[in-house]
């Protein structure tokens, strides 16, 4: 009977000692997946900071110099008549010259504030060209 006994436990004990061989290489695989998205997340870190993006922990300066330049709303300061009439056209935003030295980004910011649509998928010589 311990003999039975004896032979059960040495094949649990393989039984353990074999899943505990599984479990050490899916760690391993683990830990090798974690570490090569690390590397590839650094690497995407420093293309987007050596482009000039903004990190994403980083305020949103840019939006906040545009809300500060729009001007406000007038449409409750006009008198009636005013606002039975065809509305009045938007002043056209003061675009700087730019230059072939200019990001592709910065011409977008500009389009954007010029109101000129499908700008986000103009290439950086179609922005040059609609901001001119």
């Amino acid at each position: 009977m311990a003999n039975k006994i004896s032979r059960k436990l040495k094949k649990a004990e393989k039984a353990v000692t074999a899943a505990s061989k599984v479990l050490s290489k899916a760690e391993k695989k683990r830990d090798a997946v974690l570490a090569r998205d690390a590397k590839h997340d650094a690497k995407r870190r420093a293309k987007r900071d050596a482009r000039g993006a903004r990190p994403a922990s980083a305020p949103r300066a840019a939006v906040a110099k545009r809300a500060a330049g729009k001007p406000a709303s007038t449409s409750a300061t006009k008198p009636a008549s005013a606002a039975k009439s065809a509305p009045a056209a938007k002043p056209a935003a003061a675009t700087p010259a730019f230059g072939a030295d200019a990001t592709v980004a910065d011409l977008r910011e500009a389009a954007k504030a010029n109101e000129i649509s499908g700008y986000s998928r103009m290439t950086k010589s179609q922005l040059l060209e609609a901001l001119a």
